[in-house]
């Protein structure tokens, strides 16, 4: 399969997943993202993701639609940053993506952030080091 393929397992569709997400989940911030997550040991799937736009900054669909595509192929095209550190953890992960800016950016701007976003997060998760003294 194509490494850089988003098939339809790795969006967040769950209602139940989602609310899980928000009541357990830990949260940063990359302006313009937030980045909501939350570790599932029980599995190890692929990390699942969705995108939140508000409709209160965007009340035309079409930005809020241009966003969208933008955020979904950054991830797309970097997730792999994320995904091999959590497969080999034989961890699974839940995302969302919410955008805070109430200004349309450019899709390298969203890609650097992305980035930044995605080796924070790696940082986060990774498990803690004991130091030898």
């Amino acid at each position: 399969m194509n490494e850089h393929s988003l098939p339809k397992s790795e969006k967040l569709c769950s209602r139940t997943a989602i609310n899980r997400l928000f009541a357990e989940g830990s949260a940063f911030i990359v302006y313009p993202l937030r980045i909501v997550y939350r570790i599932d040991d029980s599995t190890a799937d692929p990390p699942q993701f969705f995108i939140n736009i508000p409709k209160r900054n965007f009340k035309r669909a079409v930005k809020r639609v241009y966003l969208r595509r933008r955020i979904r192929e950054a991830y797309r095209l970097h997730k792999e940053i994320l995904t091999e550190p959590m497969a080999r953890r034989n961890q699974s992960m839940h995302l969302a993506f919410l955008y805070l800016d109430k200004n349309l950016n450019d899709f390298h701007f969203i890609e650097q952030k992305m980035v930044e976003a995605l080796e924070r997060l790696v940082k986060k998760t990774e498990p803690q080091e004991t130091s030898e003294s």
